[in-house]
């Protein structure tokens, strides 16, 4: 949003004009920060998730290392402290560094 002053003797119509655009501005502002900040989703069950085309659904594609063809991009596997892990040990916070280039940090469960 731009705010131009149409003359240098601004006077205080003018004044108040900025003002009430600024405030709208603001406030528009403040419910965009809001929306994206203070969002909580609410519950849904797997019915309701599975619902839907799945091309609009968000999914996590490295689900499962040790399965193919992910398991075959596996470059390397590095523990929290950058200590090698092997792939049958992969536990707890680890980098997993892909042959793509992709780096994949998380927390490995069983």
């Amino acid at each position: 949003m731009a705010i131009i002053a149409e003359s240098n003797n601004c006077d205080e119509i003018c004044a108040e004009n900025i003002a009430i655009k600024v405030a709208e501005w603001i406030k528009k502002c403040e419910k965009t920060i809001n929306f994206v900040h203070n969002y909580e989703p609410s519950e849904m069950s797997v019915l309701e998730a599975l619902h839907g085309h799945p091309n609009l659904k968000i999914n996590d594609p490295y689900e499962n290392i040790s399965e193919v063809p992910l398991s075959k991009k596996v470059e390397s596997i590095e523990s929290q402290n950058e200590k090698s892990v092997s792939r049958m040990d992969i536990s707890g916070k680890a980098t997993v560094k892909l042959t793509t280039g992709e780096e994949l940090f998380g927390r490995w469960v069983e």
